[in-house]
């Protein structure tokens, strides 16, 4: 063999090996080409129930939900008619309580932990004792790490012996607090006292 002819079989053997390598490295890449936003949720399901706990086994929350789909390239996960559930922290395991049962008609819940509430939302103490028994907007956030809850919409506070109506809020659910901020009106009932005859 020449040495014309060896050195013409090496450049093409090599050629050919890098246009293996070329086309090896195409395929990986469309093995890991991002996820097309066509519009349609990544995942979705019916009635599902999610519990979330903290780092040392407390259940935090509970989260039920008659529809649920989450779409992975916007991190977005949508719910139809949640009933999102708190639970006090401070109770020693296994014997945590319901604190308050938030209801909307839709939900969006971001990576950020952040739930957006719209239509209907009522918030609900599951606490006789509270003074803070119920909350009623429209449109509400909840921070669902710190339990911070906020609404830019008219907002009524229903309490033990009050009624507040105002039209912004926040407040905290953890703390059992929330403060109206913009035209408010409280009207307070004062019970009778019966004095025995």
């Amino acid at each position: 063999m020449s040495k014309i002819q060896l050195w013409l079989i090496t450049i093409l053997a090599l050629i050919a090996l890098a246009l293996i390598g070329w086309n090896l490295s195409n395929v990986n890449d469309d093995v890991s080409s991002p996820i097309v936003d066509d519009g349609y949720p990544t995942y979705q399901t019916k009635e599902a129930v999610t519990f979330v706990y903290d780092p040392a086994g407390k259940l935090t929350y509970k989260l039920d939900a008659d529809d649920v789909k989450n779409y992975t390239e916007t991190k977005l996960t949508w719910f139809t008619n949640p009933v999102l559930t708190t639970f006090d922290l401070n109770a020693p395991t296994g014997t945590q309580t319901a604190t308050w049962i938030v209801r909307a008609n839709k939900a969006k819940l971001t990576k950020d932990q952040m739930l957006y509430l719209y239509g209907d939302v009522q918030v609900n103490s599951q606490i006789d004792a509270s003074q803070l028994q119920q909350i009623i907007t429209d449109n509400a956030t909840v921070n669902l790490t710190t339990q911070d809850v906020a609404s830019d919409d008219q907002v009524t506070l229903t309490g033990i012996d009050l009624k507040s109506v105002g039209m912004k809020m926040r407040g905290n659910l953890r703390n059992k607090t929330a403060e109206l901020i913009e035209k408010v009106s409280t009207r307070y009932e004062i019970p009778h006292e019966q004095t025995n005859p």
